[in-house]
Protein backbone atom coordinates (compact mmCIF):
# COMPACT_ATOMS: atom_id res chain seq x y z
CA UNK A 1 0.00 0.00 0.00
CA UNK A 2 2.57 2.43 0.81
CA UNK A 3 4.04 1.73 -2.40
CA UNK A 4 1.14 2.01 -4.30
CA UNK A 5 0.57 5.65 -2.35
CA UNK A 6 4.37 7.18 -3.81
CA UNK A 7 3.48 5.67 -7.23
CA UNK A 8 0.34 8.17 -6.98
CA UNK A 9 2.10 10.77 -5.81
CA UNK A 10 4.82 10.82 -8.16
CA UNK A 11 2.33 10.59 -10.87
CA UNK A 12 -0.01 13.45 -9.47
CA UNK A 13 3.34 15.29 -9.69
CA UNK A 14 4.31 14.76 -13.28
CA UNK A 15 0.60 15.88 -14.45
CA UNK A 16 1.11 18.70 -12.18
CA UNK A 17 4.42 19.88 -13.80
CA UNK A 18 3.21 19.45 -17.36
CA UNK A 19 0.11 21.22 -16.87
CA UNK A 20 1.42 24.20 -14.77
CA UNK A 21 -1.20 26.08 -12.21
CA UNK A 22 -4.42 25.54 -12.82
CA UNK A 23 -5.96 29.16 -13.92
CA UNK A 24 -8.91 30.97 -12.88
CA UNK A 25 -11.52 33.15 -14.45
CA UNK A 26 -12.02 35.96 -11.40
CA UNK A 27 -14.89 38.01 -12.62
CA UNK A 28 -14.27 41.77 -11.78
CA UNK A 29 -16.33 45.29 -11.80
CA UNK A 30 -14.29 47.86 -11.61
CA UNK A 31 -16.20 51.47 -10.42
CA UNK A 32 -15.02 54.75 -10.62
CA UNK A 33 -16.13 57.04 -7.50
CA UNK A 34 -16.29 60.49 -7.39
CA UNK A 35 -16.53 62.29 -3.94
CA UNK A 36 -17.30 65.99 -3.67
CA UNK A 37 -17.74 67.98 -0.32
CA UNK A 38 -20.54 70.28 -0.29
CA UNK A 39 -18.04 72.94 -2.08
CA UNK A 40 -17.70 70.75 -5.00
CA UNK A 41 -14.28 70.15 -4.12
CA UNK A 42 -12.96 66.53 -4.93
CA UNK A 43 -11.97 64.76 -1.31
CA UNK A 44 -9.11 62.55 -1.12
CA UNK A 45 -8.72 59.53 2.24
CA UNK A 46 -10.91 57.52 2.08
CA UNK A 47 -10.74 53.52 2.53
CA UNK A 48 -12.65 50.63 1.01
CA UNK A 49 -14.49 50.45 4.31
CA UNK A 50 -15.85 53.86 4.03
CA UNK A 51 -17.85 52.74 1.25
CA UNK A 52 -20.39 50.07 0.31
CA UNK A 53 -21.86 49.07 -2.83
CA UNK A 54 -24.95 47.48 -3.87
CA UNK A 55 -24.82 44.84 -6.98
CA UNK A 56 -28.79 44.64 -7.99
CA UNK A 57 -29.73 45.90 -3.96
CA UNK A 58 -27.06 42.65 -2.64
CA UNK A 59 -24.02 44.58 -0.90
CA UNK A 60 -20.65 43.18 -2.44
CA UNK A 61 -17.34 42.98 -0.81
CA UNK A 62 -14.93 45.69 -2.17
CA UNK A 63 -11.46 46.47 -2.62
CA UNK A 64 -9.91 49.96 -3.81
CA UNK A 65 -7.00 50.10 -6.28
CA UNK A 66 -4.15 52.35 -5.46
CA UNK A 67 -1.20 52.92 -6.56
CA UNK A 68 0.70 50.38 -5.01
CA UNK A 69 -1.76 48.19 -6.75
CA UNK A 70 -1.69 49.67 -10.06
CA UNK A 71 -4.30 51.93 -11.74
CA UNK A 72 -5.61 50.79 -14.98
CA UNK A 73 -4.09 53.07 -17.99
CA UNK A 74 -6.99 55.61 -19.44
CA UNK A 75 -8.06 55.39 -22.99
CA UNK A 76 -9.39 58.68 -23.64
CA UNK A 77 -11.75 59.21 -26.62
CA UNK A 78 -12.01 63.32 -27.27
CA UNK A 79 -15.13 63.51 -29.74
CA UNK A 80 -15.78 66.68 -31.40
CA UNK A 81 -18.23 67.96 -33.11
CA UNK A 82 -17.26 69.81 -36.18
CA UNK A 83 -20.67 70.88 -38.00
CA UNK A 84 -20.25 74.59 -39.95
CA UNK A 85 -22.14 76.27 -36.67
CA UNK A 86 -18.95 74.96 -34.22
CA UNK A 87 -16.28 77.01 -36.42
CA UNK A 88 -16.19 79.66 -33.40
CA UNK A 89 -15.56 76.82 -30.86
CA UNK A 90 -13.41 75.04 -32.96
CA UNK A 91 -11.19 77.92 -32.66
CA UNK A 92 -10.96 77.98 -29.05
CA UNK A 93 -10.42 73.68 -29.20
CA UNK A 94 -7.46 73.87 -31.10
CA UNK A 95 -5.76 74.58 -28.57
CA UNK A 96 -6.14 72.22 -26.00
CA UNK A 97 -3.61 69.44 -27.75
CA UNK A 98 -0.91 69.88 -25.47
CA UNK A 99 -2.90 69.66 -22.04
CA UNK A 100 -4.51 66.00 -22.81
CA UNK A 101 -1.43 64.25 -22.05
CA UNK A 102 0.46 65.32 -19.03
CA UNK A 103 -3.58 66.24 -17.44
CA UNK A 104 -5.35 63.58 -18.41
CA UNK A 105 -3.76 60.29 -19.65
CA UNK A 106 -0.79 60.27 -18.50
CA UNK A 107 2.37 58.57 -19.84
CA UNK A 108 0.60 54.98 -19.87
CA UNK A 109 -2.74 56.24 -21.36
CA UNK A 110 -3.79 56.93 -24.85
CA UNK A 111 -5.90 59.10 -26.76
CA UNK A 112 -8.13 59.10 -29.92
CA UNK A 113 -9.67 62.20 -31.81
CA UNK A 114 -12.61 61.74 -33.76
CA UNK A 115 -15.17 63.81 -35.07
CA UNK A 116 -18.51 64.31 -36.08
CA UNK A 117 -20.40 66.56 -38.51
CA UNK A 118 -23.03 64.61 -41.77
CA UNK A 119 -20.02 62.13 -41.40
CA UNK A 120 -17.88 60.47 -38.44
CA UNK A 121 -13.99 60.36 -39.24
CA UNK A 122 -11.24 58.85 -37.01
CA UNK A 123 -8.75 61.99 -37.28
CA UNK A 124 -6.56 60.17 -34.92
CA UNK A 125 -6.66 56.46 -34.00
CA UNK A 126 -6.00 55.48 -29.94
CA UNK A 127 -2.00 56.49 -29.08
CA UNK A 128 0.67 57.45 -26.82
CA UNK A 129 2.03 59.68 -28.86
CA UNK A 130 1.41 63.07 -27.65
CA UNK A 131 2.48 65.04 -30.54
CA UNK A 132 0.01 63.06 -32.58
CA UNK A 133 -2.92 64.00 -30.54
CA UNK A 134 -1.57 67.29 -30.83
CA UNK A 135 -1.26 67.13 -34.43
CA UNK A 136 -5.23 65.81 -34.62
CA UNK A 137 -6.26 68.45 -32.30
CA UNK A 138 -4.73 71.25 -34.34
CA UNK A 139 -6.25 70.14 -37.72
CA UNK A 140 -9.76 70.10 -36.71
CA UNK A 141 -11.85 71.84 -39.60
CA UNK A 142 -15.61 72.82 -39.75
CA UNK A 143 -17.54 70.80 -42.35
CA UNK A 144 -19.67 72.79 -44.53
CA UNK A 145 -23.40 71.25 -43.45
CA UNK A 146 -24.66 73.42 -40.61
CA UNK A 147 -27.53 71.44 -40.42
CA UNK A 148 -26.41 67.96 -38.91
CA UNK A 149 -23.87 66.73 -35.91
CA UNK A 150 -24.38 63.42 -35.80
CA UNK A 151 -23.60 63.01 -32.20
CA UNK A 152 -25.06 59.70 -30.85
CA UNK A 153 -23.83 58.09 -34.06
CA UNK A 154 -20.40 59.05 -32.91
CA UNK A 155 -20.83 57.86 -29.55
CA UNK A 156 -22.24 54.32 -30.46
CA UNK A 157 -19.18 53.73 -32.98
CA UNK A 158 -16.54 55.13 -30.50
CA UNK A 159 -18.10 52.64 -27.76
CA UNK A 160 -17.86 49.53 -30.61
CA UNK A 161 -13.83 50.71 -31.36
CA UNK A 162 -13.62 50.77 -27.33
CA UNK A 163 -14.81 46.90 -26.79
CA UNK A 164 -11.04 46.13 -26.60
CA UNK A 165 -9.72 48.37 -25.09
CA UNK A 166 -8.08 47.39 -21.59
CA UNK A 167 -7.65 49.89 -18.44
CA UNK A 168 -10.55 52.64 -17.84
CA UNK A 169 -12.32 53.79 -20.98
CA UNK A 170 -13.77 57.68 -20.94
CA UNK A 171 -15.02 60.08 -23.80
CA UNK A 172 -14.56 63.61 -23.72
CA UNK A 173 -17.86 64.72 -25.73
CA UNK A 174 -16.63 68.55 -27.04
CA UNK A 175 -19.86 69.84 -28.64
CA UNK A 176 -23.69 71.33 -28.55
CA UNK A 177 -25.83 69.90 -26.00
CA UNK A 178 -28.14 68.45 -28.79
CA UNK A 179 -28.19 65.92 -31.52
CA UNK A 180 -28.71 66.77 -34.70
CA UNK A 181 -29.53 63.97 -37.57
CA UNK A 182 -28.36 60.27 -36.00
CA UNK A 183 -30.07 57.38 -36.96
CA UNK A 184 -29.03 56.11 -33.60
CA UNK A 185 -31.16 56.39 -30.33
CA UNK A 186 -30.65 57.85 -27.17
CA UNK A 187 -31.39 55.07 -25.52
CA UNK A 188 -29.07 52.96 -27.93
CA UNK A 189 -25.89 55.36 -27.83
CA UNK A 190 -26.36 55.33 -22.93
CA UNK A 191 -26.62 51.91 -23.22
CA UNK A 192 -23.73 51.14 -25.76
CA UNK A 193 -21.28 53.17 -23.80
CA UNK A 194 -22.78 51.28 -20.10
CA UNK A 195 -22.03 48.40 -22.17
CA UNK A 196 -18.43 49.16 -22.23
CA UNK A 197 -17.82 50.36 -19.16
CA UNK A 198 -17.37 53.91 -20.47
CA UNK A 199 -17.65 56.73 -18.33
CA UNK A 200 -18.56 60.17 -20.76
CA UNK A 201 -17.70 63.74 -20.20
CA UNK A 202 -18.79 66.47 -21.48
CA UNK A 203 -17.17 70.21 -22.38
CA UNK A 204 -20.34 71.43 -24.00
CA UNK A 205 -21.40 74.86 -25.11
CA UNK A 206 -23.56 76.88 -26.82
CA UNK A 207 -23.39 77.99 -30.06
CA UNK A 208 -25.12 81.42 -29.12
CA UNK A 209 -22.66 82.08 -26.67
CA UNK A 210 -20.06 81.40 -28.64
CA UNK A 211 -20.85 83.40 -32.06
CA UNK A 212 -21.21 86.20 -29.71
CA UNK A 213 -17.70 85.53 -27.98
CA UNK A 214 -15.64 84.76 -30.90
CA UNK A 215 -13.02 87.08 -33.54
CA UNK A 216 -14.57 87.76 -36.51
CA UNK A 217 -12.05 85.62 -38.65
CA UNK A 218 -13.09 82.60 -36.35
CA UNK A 219 -16.92 83.23 -37.02
CA UNK A 220 -18.52 80.78 -40.10
CA UNK A 221 -19.15 81.68 -43.32
CA UNK A 222 -23.08 82.53 -43.46
CA UNK A 223 -23.42 83.55 -46.96
CA UNK A 224 -23.42 80.07 -48.91
CA UNK A 225 -25.38 77.92 -46.19
CA UNK A 226 -29.24 78.16 -44.68
CA UNK A 227 -30.61 79.59 -41.72
CA UNK A 228 -30.58 77.39 -38.72
CA UNK A 229 -32.82 78.67 -35.99
CA UNK A 230 -30.12 78.77 -32.54
CA UNK A 231 -31.68 78.11 -29.74
CA UNK A 232 -31.32 79.63 -26.57
CA UNK A 233 -32.14 77.34 -24.44
CA UNK A 234 -28.98 75.61 -25.16
CA UNK A 235 -27.40 77.65 -22.78
CA UNK A 236 -25.56 76.00 -19.68
CA UNK A 237 -27.09 75.18 -17.26
CA UNK A 238 -27.30 74.32 -13.40
CA UNK A 239 -26.21 70.35 -13.48
CA UNK A 240 -27.26 70.13 -9.85
CA UNK A 241 -31.10 70.86 -10.55
CA UNK A 242 -31.20 67.42 -11.69
CA UNK A 243 -33.37 64.73 -10.19
CA UNK A 244 -32.27 61.50 -10.63
CA UNK A 245 -35.72 59.52 -9.47
CA UNK A 246 -36.62 57.39 -11.03
CA UNK A 247 -33.48 56.76 -12.76
CA UNK A 248 -34.35 55.40 -16.02
CA UNK A 249 -37.47 58.00 -17.05
CA UNK A 250 -35.39 61.44 -15.83
CA UNK A 251 -32.56 59.92 -18.26
CA UNK A 252 -34.74 59.52 -21.19
CA UNK A 253 -36.45 62.70 -20.44
CA UNK A 254 -33.24 64.58 -20.06
CA UNK A 255 -31.65 63.20 -23.21
CA UNK A 256 -34.26 64.99 -25.33
CA UNK A 257 -33.14 68.01 -24.21
CA UNK A 258 -29.19 67.81 -23.25
CA UNK A 259 -27.87 64.33 -24.19
CA UNK A 260 -24.66 64.97 -22.25
CA UNK A 261 -25.75 65.86 -19.50
CA UNK A 262 -28.05 62.48 -19.59
CA UNK A 263 -25.16 60.75 -20.37
CA UNK A 264 -22.93 61.90 -17.42
CA UNK A 265 -25.31 61.44 -15.39
CA UNK A 266 -25.53 57.45 -16.09
CA UNK A 267 -22.32 57.12 -15.93
CA UNK A 268 -20.58 58.68 -13.47
CA UNK A 269 -19.02 61.32 -15.50
CA UNK A 270 -19.25 65.14 -15.39
CA UNK A 271 -20.39 67.81 -17.90
CA UNK A 272 -18.03 71.51 -18.22
CA UNK A 273 -20.40 74.00 -19.45
CA UNK A 274 -17.78 76.78 -21.32
CA UNK A 275 -18.23 79.73 -23.64
CA UNK A 276 -14.83 81.82 -23.85
CA UNK A 277 -11.77 80.00 -24.74
CA UNK A 278 -10.33 80.10 -21.25
CA UNK A 279 -13.75 77.84 -20.68
CA UNK A 280 -12.26 74.84 -22.00
CA UNK A 281 -8.84 74.81 -21.16
CA UNK A 282 -10.50 74.65 -17.73
CA UNK A 283 -12.98 71.87 -18.83
CA UNK A 284 -9.84 69.76 -19.66
CA UNK A 285 -7.96 71.05 -16.33
CA UNK A 286 -11.36 69.93 -14.23
CA UNK A 287 -11.97 66.30 -16.34
CA UNK A 288 -7.68 65.42 -15.68
CA UNK A 289 -8.76 66.72 -11.67
CA UNK A 290 -11.26 64.30 -11.72
CA UNK A 291 -10.56 61.38 -13.29
CA UNK A 292 -7.04 61.17 -11.29
CA UNK A 293 -9.11 62.31 -8.11
CA UNK A 294 -11.51 59.11 -8.41
CA UNK A 295 -11.34 56.13 -6.30
CA UNK A 296 -11.36 53.18 -8.56
CA UNK A 297 -14.00 50.46 -6.57
CA UNK A 298 -13.85 46.74 -7.65
CA UNK A 299 -15.82 43.48 -6.51
CA UNK A 300 -16.52 40.28 -7.92
CA UNK A 301 -19.26 39.79 -10.05
CA UNK A 302 -21.44 36.71 -9.26
CA UNK A 303 -20.76 33.79 -11.90
CA UNK A 304 -24.71 33.29 -12.73
CA UNK A 305 -24.56 37.34 -13.69
CA UNK A 306 -26.36 38.37 -17.20
CA UNK A 307 -27.62 40.99 -18.89
CA UNK A 308 -28.33 44.93 -17.07
CA UNK A 309 -27.07 45.07 -13.13
CA UNK A 310 -27.70 48.15 -11.20
CA UNK A 311 -24.92 49.64 -8.98
CA UNK A 312 -25.35 51.56 -6.13
CA UNK A 313 -22.47 53.30 -4.28
CA UNK A 314 -22.92 55.23 -1.06
CA UNK A 315 -21.01 56.46 1.77
CA UNK A 316 -23.03 55.26 4.69
CA UNK A 317 -21.01 57.18 7.57
CA UNK A 318 -20.19 60.49 5.51
CA UNK A 319 -23.80 61.91 4.54
CA UNK A 320 -22.47 65.41 3.92
CA UNK A 321 -20.57 64.28 0.91
CA UNK A 322 -21.81 63.98 -2.63
CA UNK A 323 -21.09 60.60 -4.13
CA UNK A 324 -20.70 60.10 -7.91
CA UNK A 325 -20.10 56.86 -10.06
CA UNK A 326 -21.73 54.75 -12.89
CA UNK A 327 -25.16 53.53 -12.04
CA UNK A 328 -25.07 50.28 -13.85
CA UNK A 329 -22.84 47.63 -15.46
CA UNK A 330 -23.64 44.30 -18.25
CA UNK A 331 -23.00 41.05 -17.91
CA UNK A 332 -23.44 39.41 -21.46
CA UNK A 333 -24.79 35.89 -21.70
CA UNK A 334 -21.50 34.55 -20.77
CA UNK A 335 -21.45 36.36 -17.42
CA UNK A 336 -18.10 38.23 -18.31
CA UNK A 337 -18.18 41.71 -17.14
CA UNK A 338 -16.29 44.62 -17.77
CA UNK A 339 -12.89 43.26 -16.91
CA UNK A 340 -11.90 39.91 -16.88
CA UNK A 341 -8.66 38.63 -14.65
CA UNK A 342 -7.23 35.89 -14.85
CA UNK A 343 -5.37 34.45 -11.48
CA UNK A 344 -3.14 31.18 -10.79
CA UNK A 345 -4.29 28.88 -8.30
CA UNK A 346 -2.41 25.95 -6.86
CA UNK A 347 -5.46 23.90 -6.46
Amino acid sequence: MRRVAICLICWLGSIAAQTGPFRVQTKIVQVPVSVTDKNGRNLDGLAASDFAVLDDGVERKITLDDFDTGLPPISLAIVVETSGISTPALAKIRRIGSMIQPLVIGAQGTAAVVVFNREIKWLQDFTSDDAEIQDALESLKAGSGMDQARMLDAIAEVADRMKQRKGRKVLLLISESRDRGSETTFQQAMEAVQRQGIEVFGAHYSAYATTSTAKPKDLPDLSSSPTIPIDPSDEPECFCTVQIAPMFFELARLGKTNAIQALTLATGGSDYPWEREQGVDNAIEKLGMEVHSQYILSFSQHESATGMHKIEVSLPSRGDLRVRSRRVYWADQTGQADHISTADSDR
